[in-house]
């Protein structure tokens, strides 16, 4: 269940970012009210996940990995990609990537939104985004990513709430795989899986976007 009185804004949700970048280990980019364990143990099983879902495409070029936070996800993308290009808005989650993911010389990571890509004459292979569509709320703003993603990527894999038993907070929107194919200009649902996570389900889905 889900109840949004009213919707931040996107500079909002920015401070939001600036906050839990302080916060320590995986409660930045996951629930904070989870046990620590919980928050590992979701992490393996997401990962594997998506492993499960590039290896579905076979032979990845270039892989853009949308929301890399501190970077937990990174080498899963980079043992699978030849390049990767990671994006996050918030620089103190950069700077935490970039360290942690030290070790990596085929990833480069830049400063953006997923709503203001900056490329406009390259297309990615693959675009990797989990857990962060969830936090664009705004129903324009939404719509401009989900435009941004199909116009850098030929496909997308996706991991997103559909369902919280725990209520999610006000810089959080449920979405179904269905509201996301329908805001995806071009998009084919692949494949799918589900993920569930201390009451909450997700969707782990693969999408082709055959259109710009």
């Amino acid at each position: 269940m889900q109840q949004i009185t009213s919707t931040p804004a996107p500079s909002e949700v920015a401070q939001e970012w600036h906050r839990r970048a302080e916060r320590a280990g995986l409660s930045r980019v996951m629930r904070a009210s989870q046990p620590a364990e919980l928050a590992a143990e979701t992490t393996t099983r997401t990962i594997r996940l998506v492993t499960g879902l590039l290896r579905s495409l076979g032979d990845v070029g270039a892989a853009l990995e949308i929301g890399c936070g501190m970077g937990r996800l990174t080498p899963a993308v980079a043992a699978h990609a030849r390049t990767v290009t990671a994006i996050d808005m918030t620089p103190r989650m950069l700077a935490l990537a970039r360290e942690n993911c030290a070790h990596l010389s085929t990833v480069d990571f830049v400063r953006t939104t997923v709503q203001r890509l900056p490329w406009r004459d390259r297309r990615f292979d693959v675009a990797v985004c989990v857990w962060v569509l969830m936090h664009v709320l705004d129903d324009d703003e939404i719509a401009e990513a989900c435009r941004a993603i199909a116009a850098a990527a030929r496909h997308l894999v996706l991991v997103e709430y559909e369902e919280a038993d725990i209520p999610v907070g006000r810089f959080s929107r449920l979405r179904t795989v269905e509201e996301y194919l329908a805001l995806l200009p071009g998009a084919r649902l692949l494949e799918r899986h589900d993920l569930h996570y201390g009451g909450d389900r997700s969707f782990a889905a693969l999408i082709a976007l055959d259109g710009r």
